[in-house]
């Protein structure tokens, strides 16, 4: 299946391609010697140590020598954090592994990715890797996240248009205790609730009327999730797997938490890949790179709690879900992808203020 990138993507990915000073650089035949004098490898992003331990381990399993350290900065920072460091010759990351499609829009425009062509990247889906040097390694659907124990079977939203519905009819089950991320305040959360917002239009922002007084915005994923663990929130709606598919693997909230994918618009995050252009130690890179698109890569990722993407991964292989379980799910007129559009970016204040309109609390 081919994902449609929009027209306007394609011409800019097309212009910047054109204004790129360098030609694309393939792996190196002798990558994996040239890694042994690096000093290991740096990676920045958004996917916590636990998520990211899995697709480390097998990476390290395959070259034991290259140290590897991740760290999960946060989007914006991730990319601030690099900007700042590279720019005064201070170490900063080989990799950047983030959901941030305008912190990567913004970084191919400064021309800051290493245009490398990953081994096997004719075998990934065109849409995945959207720019000269950017793939993707994961694609996380965002769902609805509930806590079975205050919500019977009967209050477990199946759509955006039904939870609409069940906060009227049981106020004091969703009213002030269903919870999202804060768009006002988090890329990664205005880039997921601007493309829900652009796909669907007038009765998408209805929706968003509906709920946005009852809602209590957050900033981070792991927070919302505790908290409906703890019975504060009943449900939280475009909610990343990242913080709770862990969880549920090892037992310690499964009696607890409950998800759906949210079938009348499921948002899926592109959460995008790269070698930075100043990396020191690109040779272990390079073989990151081509390991985490790689079929073993993927399943290692999808182990972590994260969502791969390639059409070659069986059921079995990963705990949660791949892309094409998702589209079985919902079909793919329900799949919202959030990918790299320069109108997100171009939209922000405009969406911003009516995004944060929605979410004015009720007063009592």
């Amino acid at each position: 299946m081919k994902h449609r990138i929009s027209r306007a993507i394609q011409v800019m990915a097309l212009a910047v391609t054109a204004v790129v000073s360098h030609a694309a650089i393939a792996a190196s035949a002798d990558a994996v010697s040239k890694s042994k004098q690096e000093k290991g490898l740096l990676i920045y992003g958004n996917i916590s140590a636990e998520n990211f331990a899995p697709a480390v381990a097998a990476f390290q399993k395959k070259y034991p020598w290259i140290k590897v350290e991740t760290l999960d900065l946060g989007p914006a920072p991730t990319f601030e954090r690099y900007y700042s460091e590279s720019s005064v010759g201070k170490r900063s990351a080989d990799i950047l592994a983030v959901a941030s499609p305008g912190g990567w829009l913004r970084m191919q425009e400064k021309q800051g990715i290493e245009a490398y062509v990953a081994e096997g990247s004719k075998e990934l889906p065109e849409w995945s890797r959207p720019f000269p040097g950017l793939y993707t390694i994961s694609t996380d659907p965002l769902v609805f996240v509930y806590n079975k124990l205050i919500l019977p079977a009967n209050k477990r939203p199946k759509s955006l248009a039904q939870l609409a519905v069940l906060a009227k009819q049981h106020p004091q089950d969703f009213a002030n205790r269903i919870s999202t991320y804060d768009a006002a305040r988090h890329p990664f959360a205005y880039a997921a609730h601007w493309a829900y917002a652009n796909r669907t239009g007038a009765a998408g922002w209805n929706l968003i009327n509906q709920l946005g007084p009852i809602t209590r915005p957050e900033g981070g994923g792991a927070a919302m999730v505790e908290k409906v663990v703890t019975g504060e929130y009943s449900l939280i709606y475009f909610g990343s797997p990242l913080p709770f598919v862990k969880r549920l693997q090892d037992g310690r909230s499964d009696r607890i938490l409950g998800w759906n994918l949210i079938e009348d618009g499921t948002p899926v995050m592109m959460r995008g890949v790269a070698i930075t252009k100043k990396a020191e130690s690109k040779y272990s890179a390079q073989l990151f790179l081509d390991f985490v698109v790689s079929h073993a890569g993927q399943v290692a990722v999808g182990v972590g709690g994260l969502t791969p993407y390639r059409s070659d991964i069986k059921k079995g292989e990963v705990p949660f879900l791949t892309y094409d379980m998702i589209r079985e799910k919902i079909g793919e007129r329900n799949m919202i992808m959030v990918d790299y559009n320069q109108k997100m970016v171009d939209d922000t204040k405009q969406f911003t203020d009516a995004w944060v309109a929605a979410y004015k609390p009720v007063k009592p």
